[in-house]
């Protein structure tokens, strides 16, 4: 069965005058079976990192406050004797998601249609706060096309193509490698080691010493070689020093680590070719 569902994507704007947000939290209400779902984000380094100079205890204010209005609604819809009337859902959410001047306030409801109502609650949920979407392949990529529009503007990216450097036994891809007479010489390659977590950070970035490593002991990589990272967000400690550690263990590999927004130092080692 097809249920219809109507959704609201909970926002965080501490400064009406600039209208920047951050998107915390999901509701769900489903008229047809009455179920009300909601879930507000508690992790607050998203917060620290785009609104640096906010005192995190504001948004701890307001999600307990939005929390707790949250749960007596839920608590209406478990209750009310007027809980199956699939009217007095709507209307209920509808006065729920109003607009209002807070820090906390939600976005124009939609509506979907479910199969399952609580499984698309957790893609919702997934998708719009927890961007699940946004892997490291698809950072990666993201600084790939930064560093592509820098070569071309330097006037440089038509002596750089993608290349798998390697053999049959061994080999990986690099986006931007210069070669001359089939050799390389000049190899960039954008790395994202920003994960939330230290272990996550460990993961790919010695994935990629492994790699570096091995192409190395087999004379696949040239002597030039720059990895563009970005690396984890102010605030963890513990990311922070994991990335230090796979960095220096580039460094030991002979690859150049730049930070991928230092667009200048990634142009002169391009240009080595020129």
């Amino acid at each position: 069965m097809n249920y219809v569902c109507q959704y609201a994507i909970v926002r965080f704007l501490p400064y009406a005058e600039t209208g920047e947000f951050a998107n915390v939290g999901i509701v769900l209400h489903c008229a047809q079976n009455g179920e009300f779902q909601f879930r507000l984000m508690s992790r607050v380094r998203r917060i620290t990192a785009f609104f640096e100079e906010l005192d995190v205890t504001v948004y701890r204010r307001a999600r307990k406050e939005l929390s707790d209005e949250l749960t007596r609604v839920e608590q209406l819809f478990q209750t009310h004797p007027q809980r199956k009337e699939s009217e007095f859902g709507r209307q209920l959410f509808l006065e729920l998601t109003r607009p209002r001047e807070a820090m906390l306030r939600f976005d124009k409801p939609r509506v979907l249609m479910a199969q399952d109502v609580g499984q698309k609650f957790e893609e919702l949920y997934n998708f719009y706060i927890g961007r699940n979407f946004v892997t490291r392949e698809y950072q990666e990529k993201l600084i790939e096309k930064e560093v592509r529009s820098a070569l071309r503007q330097a006037n440089l990216i038509g002596h750089y193509r993608e290349q798998v450097l390697g053999d049959r036994s061994y080999h990986a891809r690099f986006p931007f490698v210069c070669s001359t007479d089939g050799m390389p010489m000049v190899v960039i390659k954008p790395l994202h080691l920003g994960q939330d977590e230290p272990t996550q950070i460990y993961d790919h970035g010695w994935e990629w010493v492994g790699k570096v490593r091995k192409l190395r002991q087999q004379a696949f990589l040239p002597a030039q070689v720059l990895f563009a990272v970005q690396g984890p967000q102010a605030g963890s400690p513990e990311c922070d020093q994991v990335f230090e550690e796979i960095s220096a263990e580039l460094q030991a590999q002979q690859v150049e680590v730049v930070d991928h927004r230092e667009v200048a130092r990634i142009i002169a080692f391009a240009g080595q070719v020129a």
